[in-house]
């Protein structure tokens, strides 16, 4: 094959890959319609019996066109996906007036993981958003206490390098709510200028997160020294301006696109299963309507009497409560005591939830909502192997 007949192939697959993204546009304007209708007859968002039934539709008509079902079924989950989280937002949208215009804090600039996230999370809201970025946490949450920012969005874990502690101690030191959530998938590169190799390579900055969740790459390059920066936006920024072969950056691929960067390795995070869970915080709360499933987030403190924790988290149990994390951290001004972080699956809103918190407070020496909000998790709808089986019978 010539260069010329590839180039002109690219070029065709290119203008599909148009078309495809614009066909994905209307399908996710005709799910904000049927949000519309859903909300004035108050149905309920999910009817897992029409999906099941679409999903069984789409894979026979993908055995005809010779495609494979696992493909099939993985690209339609996420369709579906992103119009129940646009239904979602439109329920939510009715009943809770944001803040116009958001001014949301963001740690680093518009090349970090922070800004990546907030792209998805309002990706599917009929509000938009003006980004100000921080250099660090503090700064992020005294914004929304002086009102320069309505709401921010702030890491809180990841599931290589764990807890943001931080994170965790300005929860409890600022009066803000959280008021959403977001997870996004995290693939580190190594970035430097374009004339550098990975053999040049001899000082990395990045976020200590991030040099965190490399530690294996960078155990493997031990002539690589890393070093640590308030972003991995502010890494980007150094390895930009001093245009030295011998530095780079970890950062995302957005990021090295945004820069004018190359990427040097790619896909260097210790598990490639790399997730970062982000909160949406806000100095007023939200109520999340009942047909939205929804998360709560507490923290208490226990009796110092033996059992104590045991007793709190019996009150869960009892109440048939779904318990998502417990995270403890130390009480600054009572040593060797701690607190508990705990987040669970229920709506404040319903009756069972204020039944078994009121018990809660009875039981627990001490316990603070954080907030209630929208669950960002969404679980696929899967069709049993009688179904699988049938289709592919029916196929042949």
């Amino acid at each position: 094959m010539s260069n010329d007949e590839l180039k002109t192939l690219r070029t065709a697959i290119n203008q599909l890959d148009k078309e495809l993204l614009q066909v994905f546009a209307k399908r996710r304007q005709l799910s904000k319609q049927v949000a519309q209708t859903k909300y004035q007859k108050q149905l309920n968002i999910r009817d897992q019996a029409q999906e099941k039934k679409l999903l069984s539709q789409l894979l026979s008509n993908a055995d005809k066109l010779g495609l494979d079902s696992a493909t099939t079924l993985s690209l339609f989950h996420n369709i579906i996906e992103d119009s129940i989280r646009t239904q979602y937002d439109y329920f939510l949208s009715q009943e809770h007036s944001a803040e116009q215009p958001i001014t949301l804090a963001l740690l680093g600039s518009d090349t970090s993981y922070s800004a990546i996230a907030a792209k998805n999370h309002f990706a599917t809201k009929s509000s938009d958003y003006k980004p100000r970025y921080f250099k660090n946490f503090k700064q992020i949450f005294d914004s929304l206490k002086t009102d320069k920012c309505n709401h921010a969005l702030v890491p809180i874990e990841n599931t290589n390098s764990g807890n943001i502690t931080d994170i965790h101690d300005l929860l409890l030191e600022y009066d803000v709510k959280i008021v959403g959530e977001e997870k996004l998938k995290v693939k580190h590169c190594l970035i430097g200028i374009a004339s550098a190799s990975l053999d040049q390579i001899t000082d990395v900055y990045s976020h200590p997160q991030a040099i965190s969740q490399c530690k294996s790459f960078l155990d493997e390059h031990s002539k690589i020294t890393s070093h640590f920066r308030s972003s991995t936006s502010a890494a980007i920024k150094l390895v930009d301006e001093y245009q030295n072969p011998s530095i780079a950056a970890i950062a995302s691929e957005e990021a090295a696109v945004e820069s004018g960067l190359s990427i040097l390795q790619a896909g260097i995070n210790n598990y490639q299963e790399n997730y970062t869970r982000f909160l949406l915080v806000s100095r007023k709360e939200i109520q999340v309507p009942a047909k939205i499933p929804a998360k709560t987030s507490i923290v208490l403190t226990t009796k110092q009497q033996a059992g104590s924790l045991a007793d709190c988290l019996l009150i869960l149990k009892n109440h048939q409560i779904n318990m998502t994390k417990i995270e403890s951290r130390p009480i600054s001004s009572k040593p060797w005591q701690e607190m508990f972080y705990i987040d669970f699956e229920g709506n404040t809103e319903d009756m069972d939830i204020e039944k078994m918190l009121y018990e809660l407070e009875r039981t627990a020496h001490q316990i603070k909502v954080l907030g209630c909000y929208p669950q960002h998790d969404i679980l696929a709808t899967h069709l049993d192997a009688k179904t699988l089986s049938d289709i592919e019978h029916n196929a042949t």
